[in-house]
């Protein structure tokens, strides 16, 4: 993990608790749509590697 995901993570876990339930929601509707659209990018990273 690099320096700036490592910030990133910390930054989101001082964040989180001062959050709203309606804000949390928000940012964990959010962050699941960001790792779904991702996750296609993986698999065909993986296919490239097999290959």
């Amino acid at each position: 993990m690099s320096e700036k995901e490592k910030k990133i993570i910390e930054t989101i876990a001082r964040a989180l608790p001062n959050m709203s339930e309606r804000d949390k929601g928000y940012f964990l509707g959010y962050a699941e749509a960001k790792a779904d659209e991702k996750a296609p990018d993986q698999e065909q990273e993986s296919e490239k590697e097999v290959s």
